[in-house]
């Protein structure tokens, strides 16, 4: 039965990186109790993923299973509901494996947490495996699930995917329900697929966004920016398209990560300073950089947000998709200092979420685009044709 293949290669990997920190759980015989109860007989039309293991970040409530946040804070009952994103891939024939650990609280580029133990990088030994969905991009690397969920607001889904070479999708904010996951900066907030092909990250879209899309057999007639010198222009030329150099708008970062700020601290507004004590040091930075944003300089956020949002638009008009690292400078090294690190990992992955665009992280390449279908396009034909993930830098 191919369920219980799928339970054994997960059971197994979990052994095998029992001491790596990725999955809240601890052990595999809580993993192989629930999957054996959920195990049923192959239907005669077997559903999109069938049999394919998950985990989800835990951010994400699942029924019956604590959602700690990755914090000390949360996770002591049950969730009493399972969030939609969850459900419809189960009722796609899909097997939960369990939580995966992460950065505390969903805000950091390392996923080292100080309350579940840091998650380790299981391809990538003396690298961290990038935050905040460290811990489901690890367990894709290490072969405890075929497919996973995060979550991204600054490249929560693409810097692990880079890190851990595996390929992460953020979709455009909204375009799958964000109900029952915990939030960070609402406004920038969203639930990414992963998994450790592009290929079976459209798959993993089909089902969670009702769209199917088709590897092109060529990138002929498209037009590729390519920004910050990205590796890969060469094979994106080779496929057909013609690029050309573009220059991405650094000065929205000013103001996402004002808006991220205050956004995140009214999100913990009920136990911080409260429970200052339960936080970790490098998430009480956060919150305290935070302090003091009052209306009128959000207000100012916002509107020079949505000018440059409108201002780049203009610029991308003669583009399809654009290209870029994932990652904005070296991969974070296992035990490095996160405050030191993380304004230069994100930078690339933060503008984009400022922008407002869907991005798809293969490894350290990052395809954006208008929509979720025409980045995971573009990275279909990359990788039909040849393109291996790029490995960290």
């Amino acid at each position: 039965m191919e369920h219980q293949a799928a339970i054994a290669r997960s059971a197994e990997a979990i052994r095998l990186h029992s001491g790596h920190n990725i999955l809240i759980e601890s052990g595999a015989e809580p993993v192989i109790d629930r999957l054996a109860r959920r195990d049923r007989p192959v239907p005669a039309a077997p559903p999109e993923l069938w049999a394919w293991t998950f985990v989800v970040k835990d951010m994400i409530d699942v029924a019956g299973l604590r959602t700690t946040r990755g914090s000390a804070l949360y996770g002591g009952q049950e969730a009493l509901t399972t969030a939609p994103c969850v459900e419809l891939l189960e009722r796609a024939g899909a097997l939960l494996v369990g939580k995966a650990n992460q950065h505390e609280f969903a805000w950091g580029v390392t996923s080292e947490n100080p309350h579940w133990g840091d998650v380790r990088n299981p391809r990538h030994g003396h690298l961290a495996p990038g935050g905040s969905s460290g811990g489901t991009a690890a367990a894709l690397a290490a072969g405890i699930a075929r497919i996973g969920l995060g979550t991204d607001t600054g490249g929560s889904v693409r810097i692990p995917a880079a890190c851990c070479g595996v390929v992460g999708l953020r979709p455009r904010v909204g375009a799958l329900p964000a109900e029952g996951v915990a939030p960070l900066a609402p406004m920038f907030d969203v639930v990414g697929p992963m998994a450790t092909s592009v290929a079976d990250c459209a798959r993993v879209w089909r089902v969670l966004g009702g769209q199917a899309v088709e590897p092109p057999s060529s990138l002929s007639g498209l037009v590729v920016g390519v920004a910050e010198g990205c590796a890969q222009a060469g094979e994106f030329a080779d496929l057909g398209a013609t690029v050309r150099e573009i220059a991405l708008p650094y000065e929205i970062l000013a103001p996402y990560w004002t808006i991220v700020g205050a956004q995140a601290r009214r999100t913990h507004e009920a136990t911080y300073p409260r429970n200052a004590a339960d936080y970790s040091a490098g998430v009480r930075r956060k919150l305290e950089d935070a302090a003091g944003i009052g209306h009128r300089e959000y207000r100012r956020a916002v509107e020079r947000l949505s000018a440059l949002r409108a201002g780049f638009s203009a610029e991308m008009s003669g583009l399809d998709v654009l290209i870029t690292p994932t990652l904005g400078g070296p991969a974070p090294r296992a035990g490095c200092d996160e405050a030191a690190v993380r304004g230069e990992v994100g930078r690339l992955t933060a503008v984009v979420s400022a922008l407002g665009l869907p991005a798809l992280a293969a490894g350290d390449l990052q395809v954006v685009g208008r929509s979720e279908a025409d980045v995971l396009r573009a990275g279909l034909c990359w990788e039909a044709r040849g393109g291996a993930i790029p490995v960290p830098r």
